[in-house]
């Protein structure tokens, strides 16, 4: 079976890829282990802000909404205390999102082959050749050869994992480059409050969820189905998600559970490269996730766009490597990947702070709500929320605070000039370039006293 291109999953990534591919007049096949039916089907906050519609130049469909958000509201730890952040956004039904995104790339010509999984991927120094796949519950192999191939698998990738390592699109991460989560949809027998149901409601507490948040999203303007759920940093043992639900959350949200579901997502920077040889990566297989808060549907839908543009722009020329691809890099760390970077070293310091800490920031609202969405969209820590707690720090008797917001200031906007000043114009730059980053970031993890831990075994 030969193809223009070959898309491995059919999540929101893939399945936006495969549409930009497919409807620029490529053969494009999608690989998916789940059936038809079930794609779509993903453990989730299903959240998303509207504005990375605006950046994409279309919306889903009203029946794939479930409830609309006029923003964010965080809790302290003793969730006596609370800011809310401004930005629309909505509540997605994932499986009607996933249908729709299959039907329209599908209408565009794009070929689904579900129940399928990778099994070997054959490659050379010019790139990926082909695919060796297996459908699930049927003899024998399948080989699959395409001229370009997308990896859109997920966390654990079923391409880049088997690369070679000193090809930058394999970068192995560190196990704390991950939260795993676990959350549940349930019907309550009553509604959440109706203040609390207009917003998508995160919890800060290093208790129920260390290293994460445990959240609270309405799914539908009645307040009574909820998705509820927490995540906690990946690499130490003795973090379990399922196990803190049932202990700090299940009693508080009894009913008819709807849905329920573990998963591991990304919480760090982008790759190096989104792509190398005649190989993209996009989605949480290249860790286009928010680094602070785990959203990545947004983000993961602008990268599909950004790398299937600029692949179906080198299938046209006739040549498909990482210099006629490169700027797919520019493009999307100018858009959103630069502050990911920078969200990144913020992240790290958030996961060393402790209950106390956070129940002051919020009750003292060292940060209002207009601040954190500046940082949110701009991936910067701005001076005002710097000098505007001096004040507060020195009556508070909390100086170290402050040195520490200075220090995370300082690396965050390094990390921006590294992602989007600073990098390489060429491919023939990227070893250089990923061996600064590298020790600019081990350099940050000593400063804060933060322990990646081990690699990934993939």
């Amino acid at each position: 079976m030969k193809y223009d291109a070959v898309v491995v999953g059919a999540g929101v990534a893939g399945l936006n890829a495969a549409y930009v591919l497919a409807s620029k007049g490529f053969k494009i096949a999608i690989i998916e282990s789940k059936p038809r039916s079930r794609i779509g089907d993903k453990t989730c906050g299903d959240a998303i802000g509207l504005h990375h519609f605006d950046e994409l130049g279309w919306k889903p469909p009203s029946d794939a909404i479930d409830h609309y958000y006029k923003g964010v509201k965080i809790y302290s730890p003793s969730e006596k205390y609370s800011i809310p952040v401004p930005g629309e956004g909505i509540s997605v039904n994932r499986i009607k999102f996933g249908q729709w995104l299959l039907k329209r790339a599908e209408e565009e010509g794009a070929e689904l082959l579900d129940k399928h999984v990778v099994l070997d991927v054959e490659y050379d120094e010019g790139g990926v050749k082909a695919l060796k796949v297996k459908k699930i519950g049927k003899p024998g192999l399948l080989r699959i050869e395409a001229k370009a191939f997308i990896d859109a698998s997920g966390s654990k990738p079923a391409i880049r994992s088997r690369l070679p390592e000193e090809w930058p699109i394999a970068e192995r991460p560190y196990m704390t480059d991950y939260n795993i989560a676990y959350r549940e949809v349930v019907e309550l027998p009553k509604p959440i409050s109706e203040e609390d149901r207009e917003y998508a409601v995160i919890y800060l507490n290093t208790v129920i969820a260390p290293g994460g948040y445990w959240w609270l999203f309405p799914k539908d303007p009645s307040g009574r189905i909820v998705n509820v759920g927490l995540g906690v940093i990946w690499g130490v043992d003795e973090y379990n998600p399922r196990r803190n639900y049932d202990i700090y959350l299940r009693k508080r949200f009894t009913g008819k559970l709807i849905h329920a579901g573990g998963g591991i997502i990304p919480t760090r920077r982008p790759l190096p490269t989104l792509v190398w040889r005649n190989l993209g990566a996009v989605g949480d297989a290249a860790y286009t996730v928010n680094p602070v808060h785990g959203g990545g549907i947004g983000s993961s839908l602008l990268a599909a766009k950004i790398v299937g543009e600029y692949m179906a722009k080198a299938l046209e020329e006739g040549r498909i490597d990482e210099k006629a691809m490169w700027d797919a890099n520019i493009e999307y760390l100018r858009l959103y990947g630069a502050k990911q970077a920078s969200l990144d070293i913020l992240r790290m310091y958030l996961q060393k702070l402790s209950n106390d800490d956070f129940e002051w920031i919020i009750k003292e609202k060292v940060v209002d709500g207009s601040k954190i969405y500046e940082l949110g969209s701009k991936g910067s820590l701005v001076d005002t929320v710097v000098h505007g707690v001096t004040r507060l720090v020195k009556l508070m008797r909390r100086p170290s605070l402050l040195n520490q917001l200075r220090i995370v200031k300082n690396y965050m906007d390094k990390a921006v000039k590294l992602y989007y000043d600073k990098y390489p114009e060429d491919p023939s730059g990227i070893h250089d370039w990923m061996k600064r980053v590298e020790e600019f970031l081990w350099e940050y993890r000593r400063t804060i006293g933060f322990e990646p831990g081990s690699k990934v075994k993939w």
